[in-house]
Order: C-alpha cells, then structure tokens, then sequence
C-alpha cells in the first residue's frame, strides 16, 4: 500500500508545470522548458523518496503543448536518456506514477474535432510514461465526460472511441467517477464493457452517486476491476472543504477522518492519491501516522522536525495551541497525538490579532539582516493589515536572506 499526491510538491521548489504559449513557440523554447520540466521531476522524486512517498502523479503540462499540431519537436528523442533515467529511478524505488489528462480530453463528444484532440492527448501521455519504460502499473486517469443529454449515447461512444485507442493507450487507461455526471453504478457498468479498472473517488461519489453502500462494499466491487497487469488497486481520497462549494477539495487531510476511512478499507490494500490542497504536506503527515499505528513509532528527531514546520502555522491560529503542541512533544506522546491536535487547531478561525503577533515574531529572524528599506516597508504592510502581503513579504526575505528554517515552515504553504 502507497499513499501519494498529484503533481506538486510543497516541499520543494521544484515545479514540472512551466508551459509555452503558443505566440510564443519555437522548438529552441520548448526544448529549454522541457529540460527544466524534467530535472525538476527527478527532484520531485528524489525528495519523494526521503519522506517515503513511493505514489506520485506527474503533471501532464511536463511536456508544453505536447499533443498540439504545432508541435513537432522529437521530445522523445532529444531526451531519451534523462526520460529513461527518471523511469530508472521510479523503478529501482518501487514507486508508481499516473498522469490524469485535463478537463477538455473527452472522448465521448459528440464533436469529432474534441474526440480527434483528446485521443492525440491520451497518445501523447501514453508516449511519455512508456517512454519512461515504466509497466503498465502506472496509469492514466481518465473522467467520462459529459452527458451531452443522453447519458446512453454517452456511454456508448467513450466505448466506440476507446476501442480506436493504441493497444498501449487502452492498457494505461483507468476511468474514474466524477462529482456531476457519471457515478460509481456508471463507470461501473463502463468497466465490464470494456475491460478497464476503476478508480474509486470517494468525494466524487459523495457529491453524485446513490451513496446506498459503505466504502467497504464499494471496495468489493471497485476491485474486481483491477487485474494482476493492472497492479494494487488504485483509489482518490479527498475531504471536502467546508467553506466552499460542494466537490472542493480540502486544504489538508484531517487525520482522524482519513483513519475512520482507512480502517474500513486496509484489508484491500489500496494505493491512496490524496487529493488535496496541501499535496506532499498530507501525504507526509498520514505516512507517518500510519507508520506509527503500525508499530512503527516516529523517532523523537522526526517529531521536532515535523514541529518546527507545522510551529509558527500553530502559533498564527492561538498561542494556547501552540504551548498545548509542544506539551504533547514534552510528554513524548506520539506524533499522531501531535497531528490530531494540529489539526484541530487549524479547524478554528485565523484571527487577525494572533497572525499579527505571529508575523512580528519572524520578523525578528530579519531585524538585523534587513535593510531599512526593508523594514519599512514589512512595518508599512502590517500597520495596513495587508497581512497576506506581510506574509508573503516574509517569504521573499527568507529567499533572500538563506533563512532554510523559516522555508521549510509551513505557515508560508498552509495559509
């Protein structure tokens, strides 16, 4: 069992998502981007690997407008050796990747130009994952589309053009239910015509589906979809964010949540993409819980090391919290007791009165260092209670001034 996230990782600043305009295209700009798109992976990887995340989803931008007729550059070519690098590495970890192709790749149109540029998009992503010489345990994830009206014919012709797909494209290809259009009992019914697997999106089947069966049941039925080629059982977790409209996923996972649905659920052994706001940040979090719950009891230094990132975020919210966190470290209670208060605490409003407090607090890692300047112009951002701004500003200095503690603060992500 892995637990993952999709595309970009918060603890790092490495990003695989730069993109080309078209006004802007030449093979000489997109070779630069590409080159960059794909170091940054490998760092996204390796740093996967030191917080023992061994699930990843690889952005489809890594690769600019890839299944554009403008496009003409041999990628595939030109970057032979680094792609294959990065397979060799995803390999030799035991990691698993997917991709998930946008909004607008929707083979069930009734428009032949959307089928035409949404199959020449699931090309291009099956080109990059086989490129990297990965099994066909890494998949592609892919939503239904839309209803167009009458959800039969729908259906009908995501099967008619999945049948037109590349052998290898229909191997990779997994379909997942959405939050409006098709449910679970949709993609279901899909799945045994076509032979796919299924990936189980519990917030999606919370927003559109009968909702009548547990997870447990639901487990039973998804897994009968996954083949040995096809590997673990894959699924989606996400929380849904209260403040927002239904279907909007959460800024973290709340530990106490996830564990009420994981441990319906252990016994099929699943891969688990959290999707959610905070990526790699979650993924971090329920790994180490789990580890913990197994047996596994985090080491004291991974303890303070997780405390000094999560600190000045805890701080921000109510100082009380903050000396309530540090008095689960002292009585060595364990770092799913620290989570659980940690996410309790965030459950509360951010009050302006408390994040002033806390701003001025960091500012001190800069009143020596800063210019005047500087401090001008943080003091100016504060007494205008553009406090987000202030934030920011911090960040920038942090950048500027090497402050490594300050940057890998989650106060800076989270908020």
């Amino acid at each position: 069992m892995n637990i993952g996230y999709a595309c970009i990782s918060l603890t790092t600043n490495a990003r695989t998502n730069r993109k080309l305009l078209l006004k802007n295209y030449s093979n000489d700009a997109l070779r630069l981007i590409i080159k960059e798109n794909l170091s940054d992976l490998m760092k996204i990887l390796i740093n996967n690997k030191k917080n023992k995340i061994f699930l990843y989803r690889i952005s489809s931008d890594i690769i600019p407008l890839a299944s554009h007729e403008i496009n003409t550059f041999p990628w595939q070519e030109v970057f032979k050796d680094e792609l294959l690098e990065i397979g060799t590495y995803i390999k030799e970890n035991n990691m698993r990747v997917s991709m998930h192709p946008g909004q607008y790749t929707v083979i069930n149109s009734p428009k032949e130009e959307v089928i035409k540029n949404s199959i020449a998009e699931l090309e291009y992503h099956t080109d990059f994952l086989n490129a990297l010489g990965v099994d066909y345990t890494n998949k592609i994830v892919l939503h239904i589309g839309g209803v167009y009206g009458d959800k039969t014919s729908a259906k009908e012709r995501f099967i008619s053009n999945f049948r037109s797909l590349s052998d290898s494209t229909k191997q990779r290809l997994v379909i997942e239910n959405d939050e409006k259009n098709f449910s679970l009992e949709d993609v279901l019914d899909i799945s045994y015509k076509i032979e796919v697997p299924v990936i189980y999106d519990n917030l999606h089947n919370y927003c559109y589906g009968s909702n009548n069966l547990t997870h447990k049941e639901i487990y039973k039925l998804v897994s009968k979809t996954w083949k040995c080629k096809d590997g673990n059982m894959k699924v989606h977790y996400s929380e849904q964010d209260k403040n927002k409209k239904k279907g909007s996923h959460s800024q973290t996972i709340n530990l106490k949540l996830f564990l009420d649905y994981f441990n319906e659920v252990k016994e099929f052994n699943p891969d688990i993409m959290l999707e959610v706001k905070d990526k790699d940040i979650s993924s971090i979090k329920i790994i180490n819980a789990l580890n913990e719950l197994s047996g596994i009891p985090a080491s004291k230094s991974l303890i303070y090391d997780e405390w000094a990132k999560y600190k000045y975020l805890i701080m921000a919210y109510n100082y009380d919290f903050y000396k309530e966190c540090k008095n689960i470290i002292k009585n060595n209670s364990g770092i799913v007791e620290l989570y659980n208060k940690i996410d309790s605490c965030t459950q509360n409003p951010l009050l302006d009165g408390n994040l002033v407090n806390t701003l001025e607090h960091i500012w001190g890692y800069f009143k020596t260092s800063a210019t005047s300047q500087e401090k001008k112009h943080f003091f100016k951002l504060l007494s205008e209670k553009n406090l987000i701004k202030c934030k920011d500003y911090l960040y920038k200095l942090s950048y500027k001034y090497h402050e490594d503690y300050l940057l890998n603060s989650y106060f800076f992500k989270e908020l």
